[in-house]
C-alpha cells in the first residue's frame, strides 16, 4: 500500500515510542489498515467481514421511502477507536472500500508525520469559560501547518433522518455508538445542543432511548460526503474545537471523506484557543458582499476586455483578503490575475500569480503531499481552475482562453 512506502520510517520509529499519538490516534493503530485487507472476506472467524459486527437494520414505514432500509456497519479495524456507519446496504458495500483511510497517508509527509509525532503535541483540551471544552496551542503553529489529525467515529446518511422516525434514528445512533471499541469515548463530548446536560449515560430517560447519543451528533457533527452520501461525520477529537466568525484554523477532508485535518490558517500562539469556522458564518456579511461584488465586477470589465481596470480592481481585492486573513479565498483572486496577465500579454506577471496561486493551493493542502505537488504550469493550473469561480469558467469559455 501507498501509505507503507511513504511512512515506512515513522513505522520504524513509532514501535520505539508506543505512547506516541497524532491526536487521537495511536501510532501503533497505523498498522490497522493491513490488518483490514486480511478481514475483507468472510470467514468462520469474521462471518460478517469487513463489518465486526452483524449488520443490525431498520426499514423505513414511510410511504415515500417504505422499505428502504438503513443498518448500522461497525468496522473496529478501522482508526484507533472503529468506524460506525449508519447506511443503505449498497451504500455501506460502497464505503467499505475507504476502511482504510489513514490521515497520515492524506495530510502528511514523512517529515511532517515524525515532527507531529515525536516533538511536543501542538495541542490540549482544556475547560474554556462559557463553552465546556476546548482546545488551545501549546507551543506556536506556525501558518499552514497540519497540526491535528483524526478519523471519524460514526458516519449517518442524513437520508435516514427523514426515511425513518425518530426514535428508531435514535436507536440506530445508540448502537453505532455502542459497537465501537470505547463507545464512553463519544458519550463523554458535549450534548449541548439537546439543552440539557447529560452527565452520564444513566441518566438517559429509558423512554428516549438514543437521546444522549443523538444530542452529541446533532452537537459535534460535520458534514461530509462518503461514498457520494451526504452525511453527518463525528470526528471524537476534532469536533471538540469550537467555532469562531474569524477563525485561526481550518479544516481538511480525505477525498474519502473519513479522515480530517486541521490546519493553520495564520501563526497561533501558545495558549491561544484554536477555532474554526462555522459553515454558517465562514466569512462576515460585509467581507462576503464586497467579495463577490468585486468578483462580478471584475468579471464584467474582463468580458468587456477592459484589462488594466479588471487587473486594479483583483489587486484590491487581495488587498482585502489579506486585512481580513482569509487566505483561503486568495487561490481565486491570484488565478484571476494570472489568467488577466496572460491575457494581457505580460508571461512574467501571470507566472508570478500562477505559481502563488500553486503555492497557497500546497499550503492550503489542496494538492495532496509529497514532491508531486512541487510540479506545476501554468497552461496546466489554468486549464484546471474552472472551480475556483465565475472567472474560471469565462476563462474556459471565452473571451478569455489562452
Amino acid at each position: 500500500m501507498r501509505f507503507l512506502a511513504t511512512t515506512v520510517i515513522v513505522l520504524q520509529l513509532a514501535l520505539q515510542h508506543a505512547s506516541a499519538t497524532v491526536g487521537v490516534l495511536d501510532i501503533n493503530d497505523l498498522l490497522q489498515p493491513d490488518l483490514q485487507q486480511h478481514l475483507s472476506t468472510p470467514s468462520e472467524d469474521h462471518p460478517y467481514a469487513p463489518w465486526s459486527h452483524k449488520p443490525y437494520c431498520t426499514a423505513s414505514s414511510y410511504l415515500p421511502t417504505l422499505g428502504q432500509k438503513y443498518c448500522v456497519y461497525t468496522s473496529n479495524t478501522t482508526g484507533p477507536h472503529g468506524l460506525s456507519l449508519i447506511f443503505s446496504p449498497k451504500s455501506a458495500y460502497l464505503a467499505s472500500e475507504y476502511l482504510d483511510d489513514n490521515p497520515l497517508n492524506n495530510f502528511l509527509t514523512q517529515k511532517d508525520a515524525e515532527r507531529l509525532y515525536f516533538g511536543s503535541q501542538p495541542w490540549k483540551i482544556v475547560d474554556i469559560p462559557g463553552k465546556a471544552k476546548g482546545v488551545v496551542a501549546t507551543r506556536k503553529i506556525k501558518m499552514y501547518e497540519t497540526f491535528m489529525v483524526d478519523q471519524a467515529a460514526v458516519v449517518v446518511d442524513m437520508g435516514a433522518e427523514k426515511a425513518l422516525s425518530e426514535a428508531e434514528n435514535k436507536k440506530l445512533m445508540k448502537r453505532a455508538v455502542d459497537q465501537l471499541l470505547v463507545p464512553a469515548m463519544i458519550r463523554d463530548m458535549s450534548s449541548a445542543h439537546a439543552g440539557k446536560n447529560h452527565d452520564a449515560e444513566s441518566d438517559e430517560d429509558e423512554n428516549d432511548e438514543g437521546g444522549l447519543e443523538e444530542a452529541i451528533m446533532k452537537t459535534n457533527a460535520y458534514g461530509s460526503t462518503v461514498a457520494e452520501v451526504s452525511s453527518r461525520a463525528l470526528y471524537p477529537l476534532i469536533s471538540r474545537i469550537n467555532h469562531a466568525c474569524n477563525p485561526n484554523s481550518f479544516v481538511l477532508f480525505s477525498r474519502a471523506g473519513v479522515s480530517m485535518a486541521i490546519k493553520a490558517y495564520r501563526d497561533i500562539e501558545a495558549g491561544e484557543e484554536i477555532t474554526v469556522s462555522s459553515d454558517e458564518r465562514q466569512a462576515s456579511d460585509l467581507r462576503r458582499t464586497m467579495i463577490t461584488q468585486a468578483e462580478e465586477k471584475i468579471m464584467e470589465l474582463a468580458k468587456a476586455y477592459k484589462l488594466d481596470e479588471a487587473i486594479a480592481l483583483a489587486e484590491e481585492s487581495v488587498e482585502l483578503i489579506k486585512d481580513e486573513g482569509v487566505w483561503s479565498m486568495l487561490t481565486d483572486e491570484y488565478a484571476m490575475l494570472a489568467m488577466l496577465w496572460l491575457e494581457k500579454g505580460d508571461k512574467e506577471k501571470a507566472e508570478a500569480y500562477g505559481e502563488k496561486t500553486h503555492r497557497l493551493l500546497s499550503d492550503l493542502g489542496f494538492l495532496g503531499i509529497g514532491e508531486d505537488r512541487e510540479a506545476w504550469k501554468l497552461e496546466t493550473l489554468l486549464k484546471n481552475i474552472g472551480g475556483l469561480g465565475g472567472i474560471g469558467q469565462l476563462w474556459k469559455t471565452g473571451p478569455l482562453r489562452g
